[in-house]
């Protein structure tokens, strides 16, 4: 295949998440020239995982995470992993929170879990992701993207039908 100046070229720097050791090595995913490359970095230097035509890939992308899917193996991607370990410690921290009943310490924890969030999405776009995404789709991969906005809106639409379910079955068994 020849090379054109107008193919899309994009990477995404990020960690790839290492199912056996529980770590995460840094990782560069490519699109160039019409194929998709992945390359982690190891002690050794770094190492290709493959290089396939981009319409053998599927490119799936949710938050700040994109997972590329070749021949059924999936690798997931993730633009800031200490992202991980930050919301373990959020979800201890407001679970000791609440059962120690501090709102505000709870608060605290909340506006702590939000700044992640944020921190999430800037490091996904200073990674390249988004162009990555478009650079992928453009040359063939199926993509699908499911950014902080949907799942904002899902888990306050979540959270409000939790709220007029509660309300539903409390005026129901008080009319009783």
């Amino acid at each position: 295949m020849s090379f054109s100046p107008h193919a899309p070229f994009a990477q995404f720097d990020a960690a790839l998440g290492d199912n056996t050791t529980g770590s995460y090595l840094p990782a560069r995913a490519e699109v160039s020239n019409g194929f998709v490359s992945l390359w982690v970095a190891s002690p050794a230097g770094w190492t290709q995982y493959f290089s396939v035509p981009a319409h053998e890939v599927v490119v799936k992308s949710a938050a700040q995470r994109i997972t590329l899917v070749v021949r059924g193996r999936s690798y997931p991607l993730l633009a800031d992993p200490r992202a991980v370990d930050r919301a373990i410690h959020h979800g201890i921290a407001g679970g000791v929170a609440d059962i120690l009943d501090k709102p505000r310490f709870e608060m605290g924890v909340d506006l702590a879990r939000g700044v992640s969030v944020a921190g999430g999405a800037y490091s996904f776009h200073l990674g390249g992701g988004p162009a990555f995404i478009a650079a992928a789709q453009q040359s063939g991969a199926r993509t699908s993207r499911l950014g902080y906005g949907p799942l904002l809106a899902i888990g306050c639409g979540s959270g409000l039908a939790v709220v007029i379910v509660v309300t539903l079955v409390t005026v129901l068994m008080l009319s009783l």
